[in-house]
């Protein structure tokens, strides 16, 4: 027997091998699991205890319940009163598993069985064969190393039931196969990588289309949705003509921008046409879907007006400016985006530079941090004079303005809600009826000296991110000056926040739809009562 399952027993583990499967006790699987061992008798018994090897093969009810039929064969020796003789010692039954965790990798299990075992001494007259019934109960552990094949452990107390009531203690390692069952479903870990088959659009441009008396010495800039492949922005695809005649000039690109400089300045009083050709592509290699044209007319002037930065987010002075804020500026006009960049727009945590990103649309520029800012630590974000419009006018002077960074603070209540319709359409002037509802909270708050207030602004997801940051946090800024000057609230009592598109009161399903129910919940400004 031991030369046969030598034999057999590497070609089963090749074949299971072989076998995918997903690694647990399976139910509805046949099992076969050789084992070696040891077999140690009761003293009382006159045999020695000698190594003992077999096989199990069994049944999986379920996952957790199963049950084996086992035979074992050790080789021992029976103490006679004249010397030893070797003895042959079959051991068989049958015993029920109970697997713990049966979907794991290792699978501990309790055994409970009966059977029998058999002693044969062969060519010795004094010394009988004989036959003994048993029960046995114990534990063990299944480890898989592949789908149908575990490492095993097996320790068994066995009673012998007759009348002297003999314990013995079987132990055994080996391999445990599965064959069939009912396989798992092993979960497709899904690709969430996604394919952009998205076009890119023209969102903005500058001259506008139809603009006239545009300085003569103002380049052409055009904004698009998304990143685009630079390589494919260039004299080919972005190009400018008065009439059908060709305007000589260069091209610069960021990101999501491009702009056109003319080799020399522009004819006074003439019309051109710019033109973005479907050969402008994205990351993803997505043509632009047609030709975008728009047209503007030369006046008679030079821009030679710096531009100026008009508002800051966070303010100036800031004292609970968010962690996870992104720092704005707006300017008087649109900027070339060539040169907003990493070293015209910089900020500080006293002397380190603050390692992130800078980006532009139109008039507005952010500086989006690597990393949330430290609390409680003061900054210092400066605009450059570097920073040019598309008249290649540079700031008069560099701008500096300063803020302390907070994390968000408790808020224990709403205290109003200013809709979209409690201000002017696409504006931060408060409406009539919105200061009607500030008026009646006013005398709250005169009230509650010790109340604290955090005025949070937000928009619908119409609208470039830049742009909604900056109405959000205009709007927000708006209703604490109106707090401050016609109420006479303290303004260290007031802290401001704007969220853009990114806290929405309910999901917009199509962005786009500015007018939409959902749109016009989400455009809203919160005040909040904030835990001191």
């Amino acid at each position: 027997m031991k030369k046969v399952l030598n034999k057999i027993l590497p070609a089963i583990l090749l074949v299971t091998l072989a076998t995918p499967g997903f690694a647990e006790n399976r139910q509805g699987a046949a099992t076969v699991s050789p084992f070696v061992g040891g077999y140690l008798l009761d003293k009382d018994q006159r045999e020695e205890s000698r190594p003992m090897f077999g096989l199990r093969a069994g049944y999986n009810f379920t996952e957790n319940f199963g049950a084996e039929a086992m035979f074992g064969y050790s080789l021992t020796e029976t103490r006679l009163g004249y010397g030893s003789k070797e003895t042959d010692l079959y051991r068989y039954g049958i015993d029920l598993l109970y697997h713990f965790m049966p979907q794991s990798n290792l699978v501990p299990f309790v055994v409970l069985g009966g059977g029998g075992t058999n002693f044969n001494t062969p060519d010795t007259p004094g010394a009988k064969s004989h036959y003994a019934g048993l029960v046995n109960y114990g534990a063990g552990v299944k480890y898989f190393v592949a789908p149908d094949v575990a490492l095993r452990g097996d320790v068994r107390h066995v009673l012998l039931v007759h009348d002297t009531g003999h314990n013995n203690l079987e132990y055994a390692v080996g391999l445990t196969f599965n064959f069939g069952g009912k396989r798992n479903a092993v979960t497709a870990i899904a690709d969430t990588s996604v394919v952009d088959t998205d076009a890119p659009k023209v969102v903005f441009t500058a001259p506008v289309n139809g603009s006239t008396a545009v300085p003569v010495n103002q380049k052409a800039s055009v904004a698009f949705s998304e990143d685009m492949d630079t390589a494919t922005l260039n004299t080919d695809t972005f190009t400018v003509k008065q009439g059908s005649a060709p305007v000589s000039g260069t091209v610069t690109t960021t990101d999501t921008t491009a702009t056109f400089t003319p080799a020399r300045p522009f004819d006074k009083d003439k019309t051109y046409t710019a033109t973005v050709t479907t050969g402008a592509k994205d990351l993803a290699g997505n043509r632009v879907e047609n030709n975008y044209q728009w047209e503007f007319t030369t006046g008679l002037a030079v821009d030679t007006t710096a531009p100026t930065v008009t508002f800051t987010s966070p303010v100036k002075g800031a004292t609970a400016a968010p962690v996870k804020q992104k720092v704005n500026a707006a300017f008087s006009e649109n900027m070339d985006p060539a040169t907003i960049n990493a070293a015209t727009f910089t900020v500080k945590q006293g002397n380190t530079p603050v390692s992130g990103k800078v980006t532009s649309s139109a008039s507005t520029a952010t500086f989006t941090p690597a990393r949330d800012f430290e609390k409680g630590k003061a900054y210092t974000a400066t605009v450059t004079t570097g920073a040019r419009d598309l008249a290649g006018n540079g700031l008069a002077n560099d701008y500096q303005w300063g803020f302390t960074a907070y994390t968000a603070p408790k808020v224990l209540g709403v205290l109003a809600t200013l809709e979209n319709s409690h201000f002017d359409f696409n504006s931060t002037a408060i409406s009539e009826n919105g200061k009607t509802i500030l008026n009646s909270n006013i005398k709250g708050l005169q009230a509650n000296p010790g109340m604290k207030i955090r005025i949070a602004g937000h928009t619908s997801a119409a609208g470039s991110e830049e742009y909604n940051q900056e109405l959000s946090e205009r709007r927000a800024v708006a209703v604490k000056e109106y707090l401050v000057k016609v109420g006479g609230i303290d303004e260290k009592r007031l802290s401001t926040i704007g969220y853009g598109k990114s806290s929405p009161a309910k999901h917009e399903t199509t962005p786009s739809d500015k007018y939409s129910e959902e749109a016009y919940a989400n455009m809203r400004v919160v005040i909040e009562i904030i835990e001191d």
